[in-house]
């Protein structure tokens, strides 16, 4: 089935009261948070694909998002960078649509336009975006989560998240009208769920903010808690602290970080907030090549290569 430009296989029986959980990549998707977390969904809920546009091509550069060569046994494949749409069926509660946005480089409004159209079409009734972006915030303390609820209340100190309107003014991406249409036009239910991840590191996979927006959407989906990026992100950021003892830059602006995390009552993590760059601030060759070991090590057993190029980085 055509809807805007997605080739959609819709589901049967219809989805019950779904609620769509999103990422944007490369945009806002440092430390591959938001993929973790759709990867972990997707396995917890047995979700199904349903669909993705059905000519990419028209919206993405190619030399920009490489496609890639993929081998099974003997047989030779090309995976086309591309947006997907999932399904996961939750009995007696709200199903998951599961989409997965790659962010256009031409015709964004048609793009907008088609994920709307997709919205409709499958019956969404909350729309959910969670990513993560690069902040002055101490590896050593609970990660912070921003974020805003349009159209809803969500329960009382959730997750601890600091829900409210943003205060950034700067770039964006041309898909951050989708949740805006969504909430304005559509009169749908609307969640936003960003966490901040220390700008010192340069993990491909932050499985400690990845935890982090999993904990959070436990609590308002019911799911255990008790998974395994919980300890796979204690273990990456346990390594980071016995480097500090040789290196006193590094060991000087944690305690920074944490002293500001510690006193702030402003409601804004952290006092240098950044998408993605950590201006001012350099480390030794010792500790850059310490943290890219800590990237490369704990990265290898997901068996995907990293993080998106185009992602914003410290």
């Amino acid at each position: 089935m055509k809807i805007g430009d997605f080739e959609i296989e819709m589901p049967d029986p219809p989805l019950q009261d779904p609620h769509c959980i999103a990422i944007l990549k490369p945009w806002i998707n440092v430390g591959n948070v938001g993929k973790i977390v759709l990867r972990r969904l997707g396995k917890m809920y047995a979700s199904e694909r349903i669909g993705q546009l059905e000519r990419p091509s028209k919206f993405y550069d190619f030399t920009r998002y490489r496609p890639e060569i993929r081998l099974r046994g003997d047989v030779r494949s090309v995976r086309v960078p591309n947006t997907r749409v999932s399904y996961a069926r939750r009995p007696g509660s709200n199903d998951l649509v599961l989409l997965e946005l790659f962010e256009p480089h031409a015709f964004a409004e048609d793009f907008n336009d088609s994920v709307i159209e997709l919205v409709k079409a499958l019956g969404i009734t909350r729309y959910i975006q969670i990513g993560g972006m690069y902040d002055s915030v101490p590896h050593s303390r609970e990660l912070s989560v921003t974020g805003s609820a349009r159209g809803w209340e969500p329960p009382a100190e959730f997750g601890n998240v600091r829900l409210g309107g943003s205060k950034y003014q700067g770039p964006t991406s041309m898909t951050s009208q989708i949740s805006e249409r969504i909430f304005a036009d559509l009169k749908l239910e609307t969640l936003s769920l960003m966490v901040h991840l220390p700008l010192y590191l340069k993990l491909d996979d932050d499985y400690a903010g990845s935890a982090r927006i999993l904990k959070i959407l436990s609590e308002l989906y019911g799911f255990s808690s008790r998974l395994p990026e919980v300890e796979m992100g204690e273990k990456q950021y346990e390594q980071v602290s016995p480097a500090m003892t040789d290196n006193p830059a590094l060991k000087e602006m944690v305690e920074r970080f944490e002293r500001e995390t510690d006193t702030d009552t402003s409601g804004d993590p952290g006092s240098g907030a950044s998408s993605g760059s950590a201006e001012g601030i350099s480390l030794s060759p010792e500790i850059e090549q310490f943290l890219s070991d800590i990237a490369e090590g704990d990265g290898s057993d997901n068996g995907e290569s990293g993080g998106d190029s185009d992602s914003p980085r410290a």
